[in-house]
């Protein structure tokens, strides 16, 4: 009898050195849904971007690949203003799904490779960062208190609190004091931060454009219910062991980090800003050649609006971006 996917996480769940009296911190057991070797939901061979039988869109799952034109366009610029020659810095891209590609002939590192970046490249992702496990907390009898799964024999979920450690603790108070209200949530990656910072310490020049569903510490403190969530069949889902190996869970990454990172190692011009404006500051003249086509019905003038509409994925993506010559 074949094992299905939920059985296989679950069985690995159980086995991991971290499960205890029934127990697990969200970010082990988020590591394992997604990225276990033998049933992890981005090691599958299944389709998980895209139109009918995926989970989610992305602004690089659109046929037309409006997406890739404007962010070369938008590295352009970044060479132009700093005298440098675009064509010294090809493109690297992180994170991409199996056989794709955001630009045509970039280096791609794939979930698995050794991330080792060219010395001279423009780096670009897409929802790289957000795909990161991530921990939650919550502030709860006037302190931080950290988010763990408990599970019974039938695997039947309920999140449980324990107190979180005393760096955690400092962190948060330092980081998002505006979120110290009884029930507040915050979901963070320290993961996200060591990818970032492993990317950023590499001995190389150019240009960064990461784009991910970023917000600020300040919007976070906004936020009271967190941000995790999951995607299944184009469905949003809250409780994230729902299905687990079989569905997307993801959050939203600080954007404040990270730019914080990009400053320590030598990057300017360090900015997060919604796609919508990104690209209207950096790629104008590209969006020109695109609006330019008169016919109503032109397939790269509609994804041009979903990438940079408000109501589509304008104001819902973000794009980091920096640059270090």
């Amino acid at each position: 009898m074949t094992m299905s996917t939920e059985e296989g996480i679950w069985g690995k769940i159980k086995s991991s050195e971290f499960f205890k009296d029934g127990e697990i911190e969200t970010s082990e057991f988020i590591k394992i849904c997604l990225y276990d070797e033998d049933f992890g939901y981005y090691r599958a061979a299944r389709t998980r971007v895209g139109g009918e039988g995926a989970d989610f869109y992305t602004s690089s799952s659109l046929k037309e690949k409006v997406f890739g034109r404007l962010l070369r366009a938008a590295a352009d610029k970044f060479f132009t203003s700093s005298g440098e020659n675009p064509l010294d810095y090809p493109f690297a891209e992180i994170g991409a799904e199996p056989g794709t590609q955001i630009i045509e002939g970039a280096k791609v590192f794939r979930l698995g490779d050794e991330i080792k970046i060219p010395e001279k490249c423009v780096l670009i992702s897409n929802e790289l960062l957000d795909a990161q496990p991530f921990s939650r907390f919550k502030f709860q009898g006037g302190k931080w208190r950290k988010a763990f799964i408990k599970t019974d024999s039938c695997c039947r979920c309920e999140e449980i609190f324990k107190d979180a450690s005393k760096a955690e603790t400092k962190f948060l108070n330092e980081k998002f004091p505006q979120a110290r209200l009884e029930g507040f949530r915050i979901d963070f990656s320290f993961p996200a931060l060591e990818i970032f910072e492993k990317i950023c310490t590499q001995n190389w020049r150019g240009v960064l454009i990461f784009a991910d569903y970023f917000r600020t510490s300040q919007e976070l403190c906004e936020m009271p219910r967190g941000t995790a969530r999951t995607y299944k069949n184009h469905k949003y889902g809250g409780e994230i062991w729902n299905f687990p190996g079989e569905t997307d869970i993801t959050f939203s990454p600080c954007s404040d980090f990270f730019i914080d990172i990009l400053k320590a190692h030598g990057f300017s011009d360090s900015s997060a800003k919604d796609q919508e404006k990104f690209f209207i500051e950096n790629s104008a003249a590209e969006i020109e050649k695109i609006i330019s086509n008169p016919s109503p019905f032109d397939m790269q003038k509609r994804e041009l609006a979903q990438l940079i509409s408000p109501a589509h994925m304008g104001a819902s993506f973000r794009i980091l971006s920096a640059a270090r010559f």
